[in-house]
């Protein structure tokens, strides 16, 4: 049996762990015959109430009792009784996608559940057969067709990466606000002032304290200097003669305080990101990876979210004034953001993280609570039917999400992505909280939500429908074997009455 993912392993584990104690304490108790002798009685009162045209009740009622038992026995027997064993080795995480996309996923004992699989192991559970071969087709049906779906570049988990690497260290904080006021505030009045003319592409560029065009264009970052001295630089007496020796660093160019290969502001700043962050983005942007990671990390948002609000492009962000103009502006702003929200909720990056651990834990459900469904539905054929789709259904969810994951990407290429690589464009994008707008929000949230909704709709009523014929099937049949009987008991009276008649 073949899971998703690690957490989907432990909980498929588990669920049958649960469930097999479930029938055994419904076999235990002896509630697995209460529905049975339910459906008996039903039956007995049922055949009470028909007229002498139905035949010999007795043989009818015989008929009807034996079918309703064989039916229920071969449900319990392949839907109900544990019989295949399984265990947490047997159960293994599907590479085929990830070997596909080169994808690097870690063995189960250097994941994050390694403990929690070394507990399960030596524990054994029991598959019933029928729910067994659901589980092969549903899971090959479903790598199957996700297999068909070319790679994506998971744009959006880059991003939640990205934005969840936080400047939590106050001291380079401080000195990232430092080197904002003391060069990047110069060198950019000095660009508008100057230089009015700029295309929309170098503007862009120069929107942020890294800037390219500042650090390679004359007279910017090579021209300005530190203001206040810099412990990791030593006073150089030729570069900083105009400033005090005051014995606590020295004043570098703006240019060597951010691209110093040894003590560089650049450097310590990627140290802040996990390397797997690192790597994602250098797959994605091998050209341009650095400016993608450190838009995000010295950007006013950023700074916002990891100190008080203080940040070098707006002061802060949530208003100076106390007027009560700047209240209600707050207020009226707030609650635009609050409906706005409302709608997008489902486009947050978050989602994506969020979805396959609910779908591991609803699967954990439907299984732990099959024993209680059948013997609720007295062992019903369309039950196990309708059971059977659900059961299909969920698995096949993943496809779904994955073919969501490749147009969302696909979307974002279009939007943000050069045909030549990725622009800045897409680093700007990388690094903005919301400029994807509230149409790719919805058309994320139709992708990921309505897709599967609209699945499960077309599913559970052709398993619904499926499972009521199959009813109706054994119904048909159990009513030629009653009419057959009835027939049988008709003639028997026949010649019984012929015979006396005869004496």
């Amino acid at each position: 049996m073949t899971t998703e993912s690690y957490l989907e392993l432990v909980l498929l584990f588990m669920a049958w762990l649960i469930n097999n104690s479930l029938w055994m304490l419904i076999i235990t108790t002896g509630l697995f015959a209460l529905p049975l002798a339910i459906k008996i009685a039903g039956i007995w009162l049922k055949a009470r109430e028909e007229g002498e045209d139905e035949g010999n009740k007795g043989i009818l009622v015989l008929s009807r009792m034996e079918n309703t038992l064989y039916v229920a026995f071969v449900v319990m027997i392949f839907c109900a009784v544990p019989l295949w064993e399984i265990n947490v080795s047997t159960l293994h995480f599907d590479r085929a996608r990830s070997t596909q996309c080169s994808i690097n996923v870690p063995k189960p004992a250097d994941s994050g559940y390694g403990t929690l699989i070394a507990e399960l192991n030596g524990q054994t559970a029991k598959v019933p057969l029928w729910w067994y071969l659901v589980h092969s087709l549903s899971k090959g049906v479903t790598h199957a067709t996700i297999a068909t779906i070319p790679c994506s570049n998971d744009f959006r988990l880059l991003r939640f990466e990205v934005q969840n690497t936080q400047l939590i260290d106050p001291i380079l904080r401080q000195e990232v606000q430092a080197f904002a006021n003391q060069c990047y505030a110069k060198a950019y009045y000095k660009l508008k002032n100057l230089h009015s003319g700029l295309s929309p592409q170098i503007m862009e560029g120069a929107n942020w304290i890294g800037s390219d065009y500042f650090l390679n264009t004359s007279g910017y970052y090579d021209y300005y200097t530190a203001t206040s001295p810099q412990i990791a630089w030593s006073y150089n007496e030729n570069r900083d003669s105009g400033y005090a020796n005051v014995g606590r660093g020295g004043y570098p160019t703006c240019k060597a305080w951010w691209n110093s290969t040894t003590q560089g502001l650049k450097k310590r700043l990627l140290t802040h990101f996990e390397p797997r962050t690192i790597n994602m983005m250098k797959a994605k942007s091998p050209d341009n990876w650095e400016e993608g990671l450190l838009r995000w990390l010295v950007s006013p948002q950023s700074t916002h979210l990891a100190s008080s609000g203080d940040t070098y492009m707006m002061g802060n962000q949530q208003g100076q004034s106390t007027s009560i103009d700047t209240g209600i502006k707050q207020a009226i702003s707030s609650l635009g953001t609050f409906l706005a929200q409302t709608t997008q909720l489902p486009a947050f990056d978050a989602l994506r993280q969020g979805l396959p651990m609910i779908h591991a834990i609803l699967l954990m459900a439907l299984i732990i609570i099959i024993p209680l469904v059948l013997l609720l539905g007295a062992y019903e054929p369309k039950i196990m039917i309708t059971l059977t789709f659900v059961m299909f259904a969920w698995l096949f969810v993943p496809f779904w999400w994955a073919l969501a994951s490749w147009l969302d990407d696909k979307l974002i290429e279009l939007l943000y992505a050069s045909y030549k690589g990725y622009s800045s464009d897409f680093n700007i994008w990388l690094a903005s909280t919301g400029s994807d707008g509230w149409i790719m929000n919805l058309v994320l949230g139709a992708m990921y939500i309505l897709l599967p909704l609209f699945w499960f709709g077309a599913v559970s009523w052709s398993g619904v429908n499926l499972g009521f014929a199959v009813s109706s099937v054994i119904s048909s049949g159990s009513k030629g074997t009653q009419q057959a009987g009835a027939q049988g008991g008709s003639a028997m009276l026949n010649m019984v009455k012929n015979g006396i008649m005869k004496k």
